[in-house]
């Protein structure tokens, strides 16, 4: 076992924040903003926001919470809602659904009613299994905006912000850094800093680029 290899897991120092401010908006993800932003005042009744693992999606719609009643895969998949006592609701990771059926009697009710409705997914709509065409069709009926692979400036806010909230102080230097050697992806900047905090609290060092070098080499 080498110095950068560990198996302890360390609370994080701090909360994450999730307020509206601190979403990074950039050009992978402008548009989404754009249509989540507007969809309380808009006659759309139906959005779909896709987007990859860590992309935002969550941090984003969190804007709408006291607004819309949350709902996840799980409590579709094991009925455990009371459809009549819905109204504008957001459903997260309807990719992770398999009730179908019960699934569809949801969006029907919602349209029934008039109500909005805001889905989130890591798969466009054509993508996803779904076998019932009713629902498909539902589905694919609403609007949709996708969240992109980060561009630049969403994966410096990000390092920036996840920083921020683990109380790091990471230099433009180290920054341009990260961006350069590892990989361009939500889930694996996330990943990266996360594992890098800890690893410094574990060893009790500095982050700098050196070290941040020696920790990229030890993971191939």
């Amino acid at each position: 076992m080498n110095e950068f290899t560990y198996q302890q897991t360390l609370p994080l120092k701090l909360l994450p924040s999730y307020g509206r401010h601190d979403f990074i908006i950039g050009d992978s993800n402008k548009e989404a903003v754009k249509w989540v932003d507007n969809f309380l005042k808009s006659k759309i009744n139906g959005l779909v926001i896709i987007g990859p693992v860590a992309s935002g999606k969550s941090h984003l719609i969190s804007t709408l919470k006291n607004k819309y009643k949350i709902l996840e895969a799980e409590e579709i998949n094991e009925e455990k809602i009371n459809i009549l006592e819905l109204k504008d609701l957001i459903i997260e990771n309807i990719e992770k659904i398999e009730n179908h059926h019960f699934f569809l009697h949801i969006i029907n009710f919602v349209k029934e009613k008039n109500f909005k409705v805001l889905l989130t997914s890591r798969l466009p709509i054509k993508e996803l299994n779904i076998q019932l065409a009713d629902l498909k069709s539902r589905l694919l009926a609403y609007s949709h905006s996708k969240i992109l692979l980060p561009t630049d400036d969403v994966l410096r806010g990000i390092i920036i912000k996840i920083s921020k909230d683990k109380g790091l102080h990471l230099s433009d230097a180290i920054i341009n850094y990260i961006l350069i050697h590892v990989e361009r992806s939500y889930s694996i900047i996330n990943k990266f800093i996360n594992e890098l905090d800890q690893l410094s609290l574990i060893r009790k060092k500095k982050i700098t680029i050196p070290f941040i070098k020696k920790f990229i080499e030890s993971k191939r």
